[in-house]
């Protein structure tokens, strides 16, 4: 672990009044016990096996998901984790209505409109969100992985417009920005991120 990392990121984080979320997938459990003993307790995570060894070993620990979600797999997803980062079909939004117990819900958005990725296209954001109102939630904010092809400014700076307009359309909708990672998370801080999720980053 790269404790000097670990510091400036968070030390840069809290100047933004933003959370740092260690994601530690495939990471060591020796690793990850560094960070929790240090304070850190809650953990960005793309694999559910994982997750579940991990939470077992660690009780006090909340969990984020943010990997692509499976349908079979959501209810256990939400049975062990206090936030998903990744939904983005209403088939998915369907499931965690019926399973919904106070998490923090989190619109994958396909910011550059990449084939390889998930998330929902920018061209279907009204119609995707005006499908909570019948819900018993509503997603607190947005997420987006940018392709590594296009400059991450212009991916960020395109993601704290669509989350204003989303604050603007929707009075219960709180603009959460769950963005940038190790290579970008100033980039993303400097355009509203309330979330980083950093891996490599601190485990060096």
């Amino acid at each position: 672990m790269d404790l000097n990392n670990l510091n400036e990121i968070s030390s840069v984080a809290k100047k933004y009044n933003a959370q740092l979320l260690p994601v530690i997938k495939n990471k060591k459990f020796e690793e990850i016990i560094k960070l929790y003993e240090l304070g850190y307790k809650e953990f960005g995570e793309n694999r559910l096996d994982e997750l579940l060894n991990h939470k077992e070993k660690l009780k006090d620990t909340k969990f984020h998901f943010i990997a692509p979600l499976q349908s079979r797999k959501i209810l256990e997803i939400m049975n062990n984790c206090v936030s998903i980062h990744t939904l983005s079909r209403k088939k998915e939004a369907n499931i965690i209505n019926e399973n919904y117990s106070n998490h923090k819900i989190f619109v994958q958005i396909n910011i550059d409109n990449d084939p390889n990725k998930n998330g929902i296209k920018i061209n279907e954001i009204d119609v995707f969100f005006d499908m909570f109102s019948k819900f018993n939630y509503f997603p607190v904010g947005i997420m987006c992985i940018p392709s590594l092809e296009v400059d991450s400014k212009v991916a960020f700076s395109n993601m704290q417009k669509i989350n204003q307009k989303i604050k603007n359309n929707y009075k219960n909708y709180s603009g959460e920005l769950s963005m940038g990672m190790s290579n970008d998370y100033k980039i993303a801080l400097d355009y509203g991120a309330t979330i980083i999720r950093i891996g490599s980053k601190i485990f060096r």
